[in-house]
């Protein structure tokens, strides 16, 4: 099976930040009286968008104005201390995306980040020189959050490939289990935190130059 469209996940894929995320996400907690734990971390944390994050932590539902201030709150945050501790893309990350560019892979980004975080990673990594702008999936409040495969199945659609002619690449639990319901040919689970994925059989990495380029050409 040749795969001709690829999609990543960005936070903790191509962008190993998952120590920032939780950096970010313990100041915010303290600052309401909340603490979570490792599991709580991984369940409503990574991978998830922040309406549900939110809706988790106060017991209750939120409109779209309070899910904006908060998430602006948290992500002012983290994006502070992406610039202090620096940014790079994953090891091997951007020798692949330039490969399946000159090999005519179609490409998408299907992310659970909210569009100011969207727009400060474009500022900061050369994501528009391999992904076009509609071809970079967001949580614009229209979808269902991972696990749910909402985010993977609009990709799909954006670069015109079939569900089981895609590979996707993520690191969360709740990301790899949406990469499976979405009907992806090939999931690869990017192991950037040194995680246990108890329950997944999918090929796990922990640099993109372990990819097989044969998969694609």
């Amino acid at each position: 099976m040749k795969y001709k469209g690829v999609i990543f996940d960005f936070n903790g894929t191509l962008f190993w930040d998952t120590h920032l995320q939780e950096n970010s996400w313990d100041r915010f907690l303290e600052k309401y009286g909340f603490s979570f734990s490792a599991e709580e971390k991984k369940k409503y944390i990574h991978g998830i968008n922040a309406k549900d994050t939110f809706e988790y932590l106060f017991k209750r539902e939120l409109n779209d104005a309070e899910v904006y201030r908060l998430t602006e709150e948290k992500e002012e945050i983290y994006r502070a201390m992406c610039l202090e501790h620096g940014m790079q893309l994953a090891p091997g990350a951007e020798q692949l995306i330039s490969f399946f560019a000159k090999s005519g892979v179609a490409l998408a980004i299907a992310t659970a980040a909210a569009k100011n975080n969207v727009d400060f990673f474009i500022q900061h990594f050369p994501l528009l020189k391999y992904f076009r702008p509609e071809h970079i999936i967001y949580d614009d409040g229209t979808m269902r959050g991972k696990p749910h495969p909402d985010l993977f199945n609009k990709a799909i659609s954006a670069i015109g490939a079939k569900a089981d002619e895609t590979l996707i690449f993520e690191d969360s639990h709740a990301g790899v289990e949406a990469a499976i319901r979405s009907g992806a040919g090939k999931v690869i689970i990017v192991n950037s935190a040194n995680a246990v994925y108890n329950g997944f059989s999918c090929q796990q990495i922990t640099n993109f130059d372990e990819v097989d380029k044969t998969l694609f050409v």
